[in-house]
């Protein structure tokens, strides 16, 4: 997934990104509060300075 379809669908409510695959996106100071990224693919993303808050990471890929 594309990050800008990402912050799009959050922007307009959706929290449910359960096994996206995000891979070496930039998420670099987004804030993505209670976003479910559980089994989703995170490897070589940037989320430096990113606001996970109450997030749900449970089993995300993140190497």
């Amino acid at each position: 997934m594309e990050v800008t379809e990402l912050l799009r669908r959050y922007k307009t409510g959706e929290r449910d990104f359960t096994r996206v695959d995000l891979a070496e996106v930039n998420l670099s100071n987004a804030c993505l509060v209670g976003i479910d990224l559980s089994g989703a693919v995170l490897s070589g993303a940037k989320l430096s300075g990113a606001n996970l808050t109450q997030a749900d990471l449970l089993c995300a890929d993140l190497i």
